[in-house]
Formats: C-alpha cells, structure tokens, sequence
C-alpha cells in the first residue's frame, strides 16, 4: 500500500483497494531521517515521534518500526487518538506469506499472529527487539475491542 496524503488513503497498487488514512500516521512528528530503509517498499525511513515514542515510519507506505519497549506505549497512545467507531476490514495475511528482512541486522524478521486484539499478523526481529507494522496495523489494533 501506498499512502496518498492529498486524498488522505492507502491504496493498494497491486489489488486496487483503497482506506483512510488513518489519523495516527498523520500524527506522527517526524524528526529526521533514518539510515534504514523500509522493509516493503525500501524507502527511507524518517525517524519519528508518535505522543513523544521513537519509531522509524515509512512516508511511503506508511509502515512503522517500532522498538518492543516501546510498542505497548505506541498502542495505547494510539487508542487515545483513533476513534474506536467504524469497521476493521478482515486480516488480508497469514504468517508465511511473505518473507521481509529486518531494516537492522538484514536477517528475516518472524511473521506471526499477533497476540493482541485486531486479528493481524505483525513481523518481529527478536535479536534487535522490534516490531514492523505493516501500514493500517497500528490503528487494526486501536479500533480493535
């Protein structure tokens, strides 16, 4: 997915499918840029702050990198900005069907099942301690109950 800031969505090159730009992304203060690049599109990534948490956003994508220290002070502050009304669209991914490598240490990152609410499949470097959310995971997760 390719974020479009001026129509405010996410649109899906490859399936044509389009969602709104969620009010997270938005929010994020970008800081500076990163050395890294991103994960699926390879991108630069910027260095960000999201209610004063570090973490790497693609400007393309809109995916995220989040460090796990950091990852449950994200979501709640997350939950205090998204609102919690409206749908969350099916899990379009199940863990396996892709393979991306960590913007860090270059090793495959695990895609798994994500523990918590919003029924999603997040990519997680154990030795660097991070977390890629793939663009609209991060409010999948604030909207869900």
């Amino acid at each position: 997915m390719q974020a479009d800031r001026d129509d405010g969505v996410l649109a899906c090159r490859h399936c044509g499918s389009s969602e709104e730009l969620s009010v997270i992304a938005r929010q994020v203060e970008i800081v500076g840029e990163s050395s890294r690049l991103c994960p699926t599109c390879r991108t630069r990534l910027a260095d960000g702050r999201f209610d004063g948490f570090p973490l790497l956003l693609c400007q393309r994508c809109q995916g995220m990198l989040i460090q796990m220290e950091h990852f449950v002070s994200i979501i709640d502050a997350a939950r205090a900005h998204e609102d919690p009304s409206g749908t969350i669209p099916p899990r379009r991914q199940s863990p396996g069907d892709r393979a991306i490598d960590c913007p860090v240490c270059a090793h495959a990152m695990l895609s798994h099942f994500y523990g918590g609410p919003g029924n999603l499949v997040i990519d997680t470097c154990e030795p660097c301690h991070l977390n890629w959310l793939d663009p609209g995971e991060l409010r999948r997760i604030a909207k869900a109950p």
